[in-house]
């Protein structure tokens, strides 16, 4: 979980690499924190984190994109 200062806007990147799904954080200074991801498949992680953010303070902007090398990326910013 984000222990540090929350930071808006924050880019939420998942890889996927056989059956691992990694997500890492990269805020708007480009310093970067890595969070586990339960879900198996890329759809669930999307989901995992999307709700996870959502708790945490955060609203998307825009949708989940992604790419042919099995990344996936999403904006967040925190609620007004």
């Amino acid at each position: 979980m984000i222990t540090e200062e929350k930071s808006s806007p924050i880019e939420v990147w998942l890889t996927q690499n056989n059956m691992t799904i990694n997500c890492m954080i990269v805020r708007q200074d480009e310093t970067t924190h890595h969070l586990d991801v339960d879900s198996l498949s890329m759809r669930g992680a999307q989901r995992e984190m999307t709700g996870y953010f959502l708790r945490e303070g955060y609203e998307p902007v825009g949708r989940w994109e992604t790419d042919t090398e099995g990344e996936s990326m999403r904006r967040f910013k925190l609620k007004a």
